[in-house]
């Protein structure tokens, strides 16, 4: 996949990739793009055009890793981007499928499996809201005052299997599913965990090559300030 730079035009690469819409507003940038340059929205909206690509290339190319060459990443700017994009999962794409899913469960009568998918769809969602907790309450706030902390592994390995998770849900669905239902509505559980399952692998990304080496350095800024 070709990699946008600061003289691509903005609206080609949302026509392109629609799933960058909610990518961008993250960022800062609403839909009325005109036909301006990247690097031109970026420096009108404040933002670092080379963080910003960096965010919307790994978001779309799982073979992009993003270098820091210039030091301008900030991991504030990292911090409030992720900090959005959780807001995003428990208030548009969580509720969204939830809707669906409660609406398939009361047309679609009893001779199925639904109970057992909406079931680990349930443990899903607690698994995401403990991993939003821990982020908002422990890992982002420590990172904010300078400390990394000692169970970095705990927030790694937490998103690591929510991802999983929402790929299985999709299997289950694809593989598993047994009895009559509304087929209409089923496609609509279906096309939003999909969305869901692709944004939070792709945010995953951006957490693992943008955020974590931006930690790692801070650890080994920490451990040469006590040695």
């Amino acid at each position: 996949m070709a990699l946008y730079h600061k003289e691509s035009k903005l609206a080609d690469a949302v026509m392109s990739h629609p799933r960058l819409i909610s990518v961008i507003n993250r960022l800062g940038i609403r839909l009325g793009v005109g036909d301006s340059t990247i690097g031109s929205i970026c420096r009108e909206a404040g933002i670092d055009t080379d963080f910003f690509l960096s965010v919307i290339n790994t978001f779309l190319n799982e073979d992009y890793f993003p270098v820091n060459a210039r030091g301008t990443f900030s991991l504030e700017k990292t911090i409030d981007y992720l900090h959005t994009t959780s807001l995003f999962y428990q208030r548009v794409q969580m509720p969204n499928i939830e809707r669906h899913f409660n609406s398939l469960m009361q047309r679609s009568g009893n001779d199925n499996n639904l109970g057992l998918l909406l079931h680990f769809f349930a443990e899903m969602k607690t698994q995401l809201a403990d991993c939003i907790e821990y982020d908002e309450k422990v890992f982002y706030p420590s990172l904010r005052k300078g400390v990394v902390p000692p169970d970095l592994d705990r927030m790694v390995s937490g998103h690591s299997e929510v991802e999983e998770k929402l790929h299985d849900l999709l299997y289950f669905f694809v593989v598993h599913l047994t009895g009559g239902y509304d087929e209409n509505l089923c496609v609509a559980v279906i096309s939003a965990v999909f969305m869901l399952e692709k944004d939070y692998c792709q945010n995953n990304r951006i957490r693992n090559r943008i955020l974590l080496p931006m930690v790692e350095k801070l650890g080994k800024s920490d451990a040469g300030h006590e040695s």
